[in-house]
């Protein structure tokens, strides 16, 4: 865990202070560790165990975006640490799981009690919220390309 990316800026010492805000937590398998459209304040590292990721659609059907096993270098809902919103997809263990969780207001604290370590942990938390969202920005022109396409062809 100590090579996770938004670790790996951190000194021993840095590491060590931060690990105290996070909780270890554990699920079963099939609980909803979170769930599309409802407010959460959390974010999590998956530590072991298998998650997938889905989306529900107009039609209220859920398919399955990723599938996600522990010990990678995710880094989920890191954007509730920012502004505790909605959740934009719903997680799900499909084993059981442990998880490295951090709350929002753990997140603040953080900030106020070590500034300089946690902007070195913001600045991989903004590296992570870039690449998603480049890869949203991608899957955007690959629908309006094929939404163009049949309105043309039609």
């Amino acid at each position: 865990m100590r090579e996770h990316p938004i670790f790996k800026t951190l000194s021993d010492d840095e590491y060590q202070k931060v690990l105290a805000f996070f909780e270890e937590k554990s699920y079963e398998k099939g609980t909803l560790i979170s769930k599309e459209g409802e407010y959460s304040s959390k974010a999590f590292i998956l530590l072991e165990g298998e998650v997938e990721i889905y989306k529900t659609s107009i039609y209220k059907d859920d398919y399955v975006v990723s599938s996600v096993k522990g010990g990678g270098e995710e880094f989920f809902a890191e954007i509730n640490l920012i502004d505790r919103g909605l959740v934009t997809s719903t997680i799900k263990a499909v084993t059981d799981i442990k998880t490295l969780e951090i709350e929002h207001k753990s997140f603040i604290t953080l900030i106020d009690t070590y500034p300089e370590t946690a902007v070195k942990m913001l600045w991989m938390i903004s590296l992570n919220l870039s690449k998603h969202l480049r890869k949203a920005d991608s899957e955007i022109l690959t629908l309006f390309n094929a939404l163009v396409e049949v309105v043309e062809n039609d």
